[in-house]
């Protein structure tokens, strides 16, 4: 008797499907487009650097998915369009779009250029407006949408009101985006990290265990996040039926504790 693969004979949730996943060379993003490929979705993922997008490629390939990288920045228009055609033309189809790719800066507000501010803003409003724009007109109805905006979009942080400004502008347009489209059942929502161990908060950073330890100490659940955690999420919010224009906290409790870690004890 021939024994298949196991997965020969599982239905992925997103078989069929085709994403595209912003920001996908590392962490949240690669987490994300890994995953929606060992689901079943053909996965375009995109970003700045080709020599990282190699790796995601081939731990796609490695499980029998299909992907297809596409050098990318959020924050031009003509990137955007360029990045939906190569999906059609390639994949003749669109069913999910996941707005990760972002950028993060600490800076007082009296150090803070309007440059950076605007630069800011550009990556992290622009590149997820755009996104929407124009993946909105060639989307299978029912589809997905997930922007990847952050608890600083719903409270405040010390020399981050850059980082704030443009993650509270994500969740809000989430919700107006929401309901401009809830007549074709396509679904929009938004994704609040906590603290997420990736390169961006100091993972492979000297001193990274006395960092990671106090951000753990400042969780209720006393652990950091991961880009796998991150993912999960996701791919939850890919396949929900009922919820859009909401905002999920995936933070281990520092957004229910308020004051982002005082119980810690």
């Amino acid at each position: 008797m021939e024994v298949l693969p196991l997965g020969k004979f599982i239905m992925g949730k997103l078989d069929q499907k085709v994403a595209i996943v912003t920001g996908a060379r590392s962490g949240i993003g690669r987490e994300t487009a890994i995953l929606l490929s060992r689901e079943g979705a053909s996965v375009v993922f995109t970003g700045r650097n080709k020599d990282a997008a190699d790796e995601t490629s081939s731990l796609i390939a490695k499980e029998g998915g299909k992907s297809l990288f596409i050098k990318h920045d959020v924050a031009n228009e003509d990137n955007w369009i360029e990045v939906i055609k190569t999906t059609k033309d390639y994949f003749n189809s669109l069913d999910i779009l996941i707005n990760n790719a972002g950028q993060f800066f600490l800076k007082p507000i009296m150090e803070t250029s309007l440059k950076d501010f605007n630069q800011i803003c550009s990556v992290n409003i622009d590149g997820a407006w755009l996104g929407m724009k124009y993946c909105l007109p060639e989307m299978n109805d029912g589809g997905a949408i997930v922007n990847v905006s952050s608890l600083m979009g719903q409270m405040g942080l010390p020399d981050a009101t850059g980082y704030c400004a443009s993650k509270g502008a994500v969740t809000s347009m989430t919700k107006a985006a929401a309901l401009e489209v809830a007549n074709r059942n396509i679904k929009i929502n938004a994704l609040h990290p906590g603290v997420i161990w990736t390169p961006m908060v100091g993972a492979g950073s000297d001193g990274d265990n006395d960092l990671k330890s106090f951000f753990e100490l400042e969780t209720p659940l006393r652990e950091v996040g991961l880009p796998k955690n991150m993912a999960d999420a996701i791919l939850f919010l890919c396949t929900t039926e009922y919820l859009t224009g909401s905002d999920l906290n995936v933070d281990g409790g520092r957004f229910a504790d308020g004051a982002m870690g005082s119980n810690a004890s």
